[in-house]
């Protein structure tokens, strides 16, 4: 009996010893289990895993100008630098909403200023800065994102004050503003700080009086 026994308990150990190398470590090695798919049904306290996929589509690029510029101001007999002071043409907003971060850019142009004959030259007349108080500012207008918008702030190196040569047919884009790749995304407010867009129109002293007009054009590339 004492031999038979012993027989017994070997066989028992190999036993557990095959069961424990197969068998995944039930007794004799501790684990975890790994989390199955989610979707079957799992047992309590198992976890199961899954993919959340979100599509993102791209927007536009938009720029949203004032609708029209003015000056206003009286002969006096010397050169004058005249800024539009219409609180909503102290701004624009440009909404970049195609997630590319590819930068962006606005240009502006203007035709010559003209009333009845009379003309405005057209080197040295229409300055953007800014600022709403000095023409040879070297400011730039202040960013910010519009209400609502968590935007990440363009990087502008366009250089202030920038002139506008205008043109009695064709006059050359200039850019105003811009900002640099992997920059100026989501809604944006140009000038909503404290440096506004100054629009500026130099007279002459030699000016004739009258009601001049210009036809300016804003546009918005992508592009730094």
């Amino acid at each position: 009996m004492h031999v038979i026994r012993k027989r017994l308990v070997r066989l028992l150990l190999a036993g557990a010893l095959l069961t424990g190398a197969v068998g995944a470590p039930v007794a004799l090695v501790g684990g975890t289990a790994q989390a199955a798919a989610c979707g079957t049904a799992v047992a309590a306290g198992t976890s199961c895993t899954l993919t959340g996929t979100l599509n993102l589509l791209a927007g536009p690029l938009t720029l949203t100008s004032p609708s029209a510029l003015a000056w206003s101001g009286t002969d006096n007999g010397f050169d004058q630098s005249l800024v539009d002071t219409t609180a909503a043409h102290l701004f624009y907003v440009v909404n970049d909403a195609t997630g590319s971060g590819a930068g962006w850019h606005v240009t502006a142009s203007a035709t010559t200023f003209t009333t009845g004959s009379a003309t405005l030259p057209n080197s040295g007349t229409v300055v953007t800065t800014g600022s709403a108080s000095s023409v040879t500012s070297a400011n730039a207008p202040t960013p910010v994102c519009s209400s609502g918008a968590t935007c990440l702030l363009p990087t502008n190196t366009t250089v202030y004050p920038v002139a506008i040569t205008t043109a009695a047919v064709s006059p050359t884009p200039v850019t105003v503003y811009d900002t640099s790749a992997a920059t100026g995304l989501g809604s944006i407010v140009v000038g909503g700080g404290s440096n506004p867009v100054g629009w500026w129109v130099n007279v002459p002293a030699s000016a004739a009086v009258g009601t001049y007009t210009s036809t300016f054009t804003l546009q918005i590339i992508s592009g730094p």
